[in-house]
């Protein structure tokens, strides 16, 4: 038994860290007052979330499946809605969104190369982080003090296109990586990565990607905003809302905790505060919708893997690093 919990320990301590970060968060606010603010939640904003976070899933899955139409990947919107919705059961562990890629399969008579779709889930979520941030601009423009915030969210992201848009840069940079011990399996999907992120950015792809990546900013930012009604967070406008949850998602999603677990909800609830928000309300706010966002679709997730074939089920036991070797 004592092998065993070693062993968890070991796999998951990243995930373990996040969760101390987030109970070292309420006890900092204030565990009491948390709890209270919870409890004292509107039900009919609480209530409002799920239709709003079951069409924000369902607006990830046709930006995925655009993708994947762009590489000429036989899978079709329906599969993409499945494997989106059963791979938010792992978005909380290492490997994030790339859940979806040892858990896809061809709809027709080729088989998927998961090197490739590993590049169109690398560039939905880039394409997404990028959109999102553009939520900051509204409110940069009326106070420059939150401008720098801005420039260091967009600056990892244009540095990552850049890299991956520029071939011999990227190559020069693949093989570098190839070459250390601890990626050198890797090798035959970082040849692949950025050729096919190359041929992803083209007009008839990346237009209804941005567009549709748009509707999911605004479905996100809602369904924070409506988290914030819930809980009675007051006097914050719709452009501080989009602002707040903005920066918190691009700045959070840098580090390396899965889900951003624990790093979301002290920079919402920090960020929040220094807006006037009592940090009971920000952090139950945070709480309310890391709830819906990723506990609820995860149980929705595994809903989803149980009611499949078999076939569905054997690819949830590999993690994604294994089918891309």
């Amino acid at each position: 038994m004592r092998v065993r919990a070693l062993a968890t320990l070991r796999d998951h301590w990243i995930v373990l860290l996040g969760l101390v970060g987030v109970a070292a968060l309420i006890v900092a606010v204030d565990p009491r007052k948390v709890a209270r603010a919870v409890a004292g939640a509107d039900a009919w904003p609480a209530l409002l979330m799920i239709p709003v976070v079951l069409a924000l899933y369902l607006c990830h899955a046709v930006a995925w499946w655009i993708a994947l139409r762009g590489i000429g990947a036989e899978v079709g919107l329906r599969q993409s809605v499945k494997v989106t919705l059963i791979s938010q059961a792992f978005d909380i562990l290492p490997g994030g969104d790339l859940w979806r890629v040892p858990i896809v399969r061809s709809d027709g008579e080729r088989p998927v190369n998961t090197g490739s779709i590993a590049a169109t889930v690398i560039f939905d979520d880039l394409v997404y982080f990028f959109v999102l941030t553009f939520a900051m601009v509204p409110l940069a423009v009326t106070a420059p003090v939150v401008r720098l915030p801005l420039a260091i969210a967009l600056g990892p992201q244009v540095a990552i296109f850049t890299v991956l848009l520029w071939p011999s840069v990227y190559r020069w940079l693949a093989g570098r990586v190839a070459a250390m011990p601890l990626f050198r399996r890797f090798e035959p999907q970082l040849a692949v990565l950025g050729p096919t992120f190359q041929r992803l950015v083209v007009p008839r792809v990346i237009v209804p990607v941005v567009l549709v990546d748009a509707v999911c900013a605004m479905l996100a930012i809602g369904l924070y905003g409506l988290a914030m009604s819930a809980v009675h967070a007051a006097g914050v406008g719709i452009p501080a809302i989009a602002f707040t949850y903005a920066t918190g998602q691009v700045l959070s999603g840098l580090t390396v905790l899965p889900g951003a677990l624990g790093a979301y909800e002290g920079m919402m609830t920090g960020m929040m505060a220094l807006q006037g928000v009592p940090p009971a309300a920000a952090a139950a706010a945070a709480l309310l919708y890391r709830l819906v966002n990723d506990v609820l679709m995860a149980l929705i997730g595994l809903g989803v893997a149980l009611s499949l074939d078999r076939e569905y089920l054997r690819g949830l036991g590999r993690r994604p690093a294994e089918t891309m070797v």
